[in-house]
């Protein structure tokens, strides 16, 4: 067993390899002055197995390319068996058609990668489960909420409550599993967006938070907003300190600002996608999964 760390992943494949005690493969890789891909394997991999890590955060569109270079080469030189661990699934967004006409850029890409014969597939947190359905290699989705949670309480914080700042099944079912695995209460908020104009609007629930310590556990902070709303109305609430915890950051302009301003006391990420806010890492997660399903 080999790691395949991809450009986007070169820190979290190292802890990996060191989990797993796997060599990291000897690869070499470049962008021509033009700004097209160069990809090499520097050491034989035919009939061996791989873990090939990507993560496809922004440039998704060159991480992803990069990315299917592998997988081809991977395949093309004879490995045996290729896994695959994208901590980071780009497009999962885009899961059906929402409005007549959309691409299911999530299914297209699913389409694209199950090409090279994956013989199994892991992200973290994917925005939508049912996307799994769509590769017919063994696929999983791994909650980072319990790493992120208990993050949180390395804090010393005072009677914790964890919140989902939306009500959608998947989020519901994050912060359940935290709160199952530390013996903690849950519950969660109400959201509407409108898919026309994106606008959110956050809905209260009746459930006790005064001078309690909340920790919010969302998969995606993109632009802020979702997340600054159930932050404003857990202060309102009179809420003690407010942690939010989120394993995928992609924060637009002012999104950090804006959550902080809402009254966020500290907001903190996996490491699927490197930031200076990356403080929980997702390697044990993938490597326990990974152990047990081999």
């Amino acid at each position: 067993m080999k790691i395949v760390s991809g450009p986007s992943s070169p820190a979290l494949s190292v802890n990996i390899s060191r989990l797993l005690n796997a060599p990291i493969a000897r690869i070499k890789y470049k962008r021509f002055p033009d700004g097209e891909f160069y990809f090499k394997f520097e050491e034989d991999i035919s009939d061996e197995d791989i873990i090939v890590i990507q993560s496809l955060y922004p440039p998704q569109e060159s991480h992803i390319f990069e990315l299917l270079v592998i997988l081809h080469t991977a395949r093309d030189l004879g490995a045996n068996n290729i896994h695959l661990f994208i901590p980071y699934l780009a497009y999962s967004r885009q899961d059906e058609r929402y409005l007549s006409g959309e691409a299911v850029t999530s299914r297209m890409l699913a389409d694209i990668i199950q090409q090279f014969d994956i013989t199994s597939f892991y992200t973290i947190d994917i925005h939508n489960k049912k996307i799994l359905s769509f590769y017919k290699a063994s696929a999983y989705t791994l909650f980072a909420s319990l790493e992120l949670v208990n993050y949180a309480l390395k804090h010393g914080i005072n009677d914790p409550i964890i919140i989902a700042p939306d009500d959608e099944e998947d989020a519901i079912e994050r912060v359940k599993y935290a709160a199952s695995n530390l013996s903690l209460e849950y519950n969660f908020l109400g959201k509407f967006r409108d898919r026309y104009t994106g606008e959110i609007t956050t809905f209260e629930r009746e459930f006790e938070v005064k001078e309690r310590d909340v920790v919010l556990i969302d998969d995606i902070i993109s632009t802020g907003k979702t997340m600054a709303n159930a932050v404003r109305i857990l202060r309102r609430r009179e809420a003690g300190k407010i942690y939010v915890g989120v394993s995928h950051l992609l924060p637009s302009p002012h999104a950090i600002q804006l959550i902080y301003e809402a009254g966020a006391d500290e907001i903190f990420a996996s490491d699927t996608i490197p930031s200076e806010l990356s403080k929980v890492s997702v390697a044990p997660i993938f490597v326990q999964s990974f152990k047990k399903n081999i």
